[in-house]
């Protein structure tokens, strides 16, 4: 009898009994129908195999959007020489999204610069007076990032599954008097990593690197030139008789201090008085050249008599006055007048009036703020 063994698509062996002539079990065909059909499977099986093996496991991420902080507006920037520190320039604002992220977060947040001083929060650029400062954003508010204690740390930040988580906001600020002939080709940038925290099957926090940017970085101080640098100005003769008490003015005359200004600055002056820097009053003193007793200038704007201040285009210098916005400034209208005083020339002692010579001598400092 003759046996064959016939292996079905579904690899099941089914057997079939035959008996030859001689009643001998014939097998050679039976191992060569096995083996093609071997043959035929294998190749698929491992096709199938390699397939399986390169399928990525998903794993959970941490994006920004955009994933650099573009200034806005952007450049060229024309900032005031002498706008007031902290004053903003332009912004920008990322917003982070959660994949998969289903446990507890811890977020930190350091600033890649050189903070300008200790626990201020405002990095250094390439342009002297200007400053970049980050913040975390929340929905509850903003925290400045500064490098007290290494950084940023929040609290526990509640599993965001797919959600939303904070963001980051860059401001670009003045730090101190703008130097022209500059752009900000360098910049600091922010590294944000959120760390899992409780029972997590994961363990290496997902950080992200925040680079930024200024379109045409160009930074332009707005000033005013100063159409008279040096000006001299002489007083007429008078009597004694016109400053016979304390207190009489005479000799009133006009001078101007002439500018040429850019838009875009509110243009404030002090007048410092040059032989007695310290001087607060409005009396200007006379240099020790002076052979007059009993008198003193006085000089005034507009609104009346001037008062002195140091010589500094800082913001809020005493006695430092609004002249407008530098659009439409283009002089300062002044006046100087003798004043009957009761000290003599250095202030020191009074003194009684008597006739001679008056020199005296003021600087101005303009500032752009």
């Amino acid at each position: 009898m003759n046996r064959a063994v016939i292996l079905s698509p579904a690899g099941v062996t089914s057997r079939a009994g035959v008996m030859s002539p001689a009643g001998v079990m014939s097998r050679a065909v039976i191992v060569r129908h096995a083996i093609r059909w071997l043959q035929r499977v294998l190749p698929l099986s491992a096709a199938g195999l390699l397939v399986l093996a390169g399928a990525p496991a998903l794993a959970q991420t941490v994006t920004f959007s955009p994933a650099t902080l573009s200034f806005s507006p952007a450049g060229p920037y024309s900032v005031p020489r002498d706008a007031a520190v902290g004053s903003q320039i332009a912004s920008a604002q990322s917003t982070a999204t959660a994949n998969k992220v289903n446990c507890a977060v811890i977020e930190t947040a350091t600033v890649n610069g050189t903070e300008i001083s200790a626990g201020s929060g405002v990095y250094q650029t390439s342009v002297s007076g200007i400053g970049v400062s980050f913040y975390v954003v929340t929905s509850s508010g903003q925290t400045l990032i500064t490098s007290t204690g290494g950084g940023y740390t929040s609290g526990t930040i509640s599993a965001p599954g797919n959600g939303a988580l904070p963001g980051i906001q860059a401001n670009l600020v003045v730090t101190g008097q703008v130097v022209s002939g500059y752009a900000l080709t360098s910049l600091p940038s922010v590294t944000v990593t959120f760390s899992p925290t409780g029972g997590c099957t994961w363990s290496t926090g997902l950080s992200n690197t925040l680079a930024t940017s200024a379109n045409n970085s160009a930074v332009v101080p707005i000033t005013c030139t100063v159409t008279t640098p040096t000006v001299s100005v002489n007083l007429p003769t008078v009597s004694l008789t016109a400053l016979s008490s304390v207190g009489s003015t005479a000799g009133d005359t006009s001078f101007p201090i002439g500018l040429s200004c850019a838009s875009g600055a509110n243009v404030y002056i002090t007048l410092t008085d040059a032989t007695t820097p310290s001087n607060t009053s409005s009396l200007l003193t006379l240099a020790s050249s002076s052979t007059a007793q009993g008198i003193k200038l006085r000089i005034l704007n507009t609104a009346g008599p001037v008062s002195f201040g140091p010589d500094s285009a800082v913001v809020g210098n005493t006695h430092q006055w609004f002249l407008g916005a530098s659009s439409s400034v283009n002089v300062v209208p002044l006046t100087v007048q003798y004043y009957r005083d009761d000290t003599n020339p250095s202030g020191t002692e009074s003194a009684t009036l008597s006739a001679g010579s008056v020199h005296a001598q003021a600087t101005f400092t303009m500032s752009y703020q």
